[in-house]
């Protein structure tokens, strides 16, 4: 996992717990008669995490562990934080 990852994953799972929770709240504030503001807040939460998560990701081009230039001989990578 790449750093900040862990708070991403906590944004991710919080949201969607969060949001089938609120299902079952009795007093909610409503926008129009179809999504509580809860699970709106919810939705949006996970929707950025998921976005930011796949930005993150694409800066960082995936790294062979191979290559054609050794002939099958293993390369070391040396990981970076």
């Amino acid at each position: 996992m790449r750093q900040e990852e862990v708070a991403l994953s906590y944004v991710l799972w919080y949201s969607v717990g969060r949001f089938f929770i609120e299902c079952m709240r009795t007093n909610s504030l409503w926008i129009g008669e179809w999504i509580r503001v809860s699970q709106a807040l919810s939705l949006a939460l996970f929707i950025g995490a998921i976005v930011v998560w796949f930005i993150r990701r694409q800066d960082y081009p995936p790294i062979s562990y191979y290559s054609d230039d050794n002939k099958g001989q293993k390369k070391t990578i040396k990981m970076v934080n």
